[in-house]
């Protein structure tokens, strides 16, 4: 029996062994959306005798490859977009069977956003940040709401989101009123008609809790959601459904995400854009983290289920890694935040060991002599990304309601422990205190 980590490093075997390393780069691998491979030949180049040596090998790989047909062109499938071999991804495989770069192309129901590689900033907009997490409980909600109301006393108007439409908080944090409609309803009224600007205006609202510059805030769901409670998890099942616009191309949650930060940032002028991102690898993680152009903080605390976690999720990106590294490599926009860290220096210094074997397993390229524009760094370079910013464990934000608790924004309470943090933060994107 074969089982899906196989089929591919198998049937790139097969097909090597008939065309040869330099061929085989020539032509795709399409994974369809069961999982089942097929190798898709572009041009005329292959030979019958090649052909069928590839069809009588691969047949032996069910399920997981094309018992039909394994081999086809983008006419036997009558997909012709598959004949641009630039759309697939160069896959490096490292096995028993096979070792070497392949090209795949993926097809989808689901997590397509995925698929697409970061996108460059969005022309216009403020720097925008995704405060994102493998797991839920680390404490990302508050250090965005704490650094929220610390640049705010330095008189910046800030723009926060919640994308974690299944795990609702920053309304609760933020504002004692909500506005009537949430993230949510954007993205279910979006999915079948155009969103008009009076929607996004009741989705905005300011929070009381901050002082100095502005914090607009869009919680994941309004007083509409809350009213009738009912309806959530239906507007949940539908908000990531793709569309197809007037020209009949998608239209998918990462373009949506884009449509709403770009329209929102129009009503109002922002230094900064905070995103609250959904924690794990779910689809609106994608868009958050993939499609803003954004700067990426990893929050996590020193356990194995946040490194396992981030390790499926950076060896996806490294798919996208750039031939060479330079101005606008979006790696350069990821960094590692230890939170609920311990003060000793021995137990930052764990976590950035961690990080770093992370990295340099994943995103950081291979050292090949010296050269200036790799992106690679040593283990006690501030600069990069796995050098995690520590945010200490508090008790005194344990239990984070700051609608009740006024004093756990004030900043003789924060400093001590997100001082250092928000510092870094500033410096990153240009809000110095």
């Amino acid at each position: 029996m074969m089982y899906y980590d196989e089929a591919l490093p198998r049937f790139a075997a097969i097909v090597h062994a008939a065309l040869g390393q330099d061929e085989i780069f020539n032509h795709v691998f399409l994974r369809d959306a069961a999982g089942r491979l097929t190798f898709i030949a572009l041009g005329k180049t292959l030979t019958v005798d090649q052909l069928d040596a590839i069809r009588r090998a691969a047949r032996e790989l069910t399920p997981w490859v094309d018992s039909r047909d394994p081999v086809a062109t983008p006419e036997d499938i009558f997909d012709v977009s598959l004949g641009d071999s630039s759309e697939a991804f160069p896959e490096y495989i490292q096995t028993e069977q096979f070792t070497g770069y392949v090209r795949v192309i993926e097809h989808r129901i689901v997590g397509q956003d995925w698929l697409r590689p970061p996108a460059a900033p969005v022309t216009g907009l403020p720097p925008v940040v995704v405060f994102a997490s493998h797991k839920g409980g680390v404490g990302r909600s508050t250090a965005l709401s704490v650094a929220a109301a610390a640049f705010s006393r330095e008189g910046f108007n800030l723009l926060v989101v919640d994308l974690d439409l299944e795990a609702p908080g920053l309304g609760a944090i933020l504002l004692p009123e909500l506005p009537r409609f949430g993230a949510l309803d954007y993205f279910v009224e979006s999915g079948l008609t155009d969103v008009d600007d009076a929607f996004l205006d009741q989705m905005i609202a300011v929070s009381s809790l901050t002082e100095g510059g502005l914090v607009n805030v869009v919680p994941a769901v309004g007083t509409e959601s809350n009213g009738t409670p009912q309806n959530v998890l239906g507007k949940i099942a539908r908000s990531y459904v793709e569309r197809m616009d007037e020209d009949d191309h998608t239209v998918s949650f990462l373009d949506r995400t884009r449509s709403l930060i770009t329209r929102l940032c129009s009503r109002a002028s922002y230094d900064a854009v905070f995103i609250d991102a959904r924690a794990g690898l779910n689809e609106a993680t994608a868009a958050a983290v993939l499609g803003l152009g954004a700067e990426i903080l990893l929050f996590g605390v020193d356990t194995p289920q946040t490194f396992s976690g981030y390790r499926f999720f950076l060896a996806h990106l490294q798919r996208f890694r750039p031939s060479e590294s330079g101005e606008g490599d979006w790696r350069y926009r990821i960094r590692m935040v230890h939170s609920k860290s311990q003060a000793g220096a021995k137990a930052q210094a764990d976590f950035r060991t961690r990080a770093f074997e992370l990295f340099s397993e994943t995103l950081y390229d291979e050292e090949n002599g010296i050269d200036e524009k790799a992106f690679n760094f040593d283990y006690d370079d501030a600069t990069a990304p796995h050098y995690a910013w520590p945010i200490l464990n508090d008790s005194n934000f344990t239990e984070f309601n700051p609608i009740e608790r006024g004093d756990q924004l004030g900043k003789d309470l924060y400093d001590r422990t997100f001082g250092p943090f928000i510092t870094a933060l500033g410096e990153k994107i240009g809000l110095k205190q």
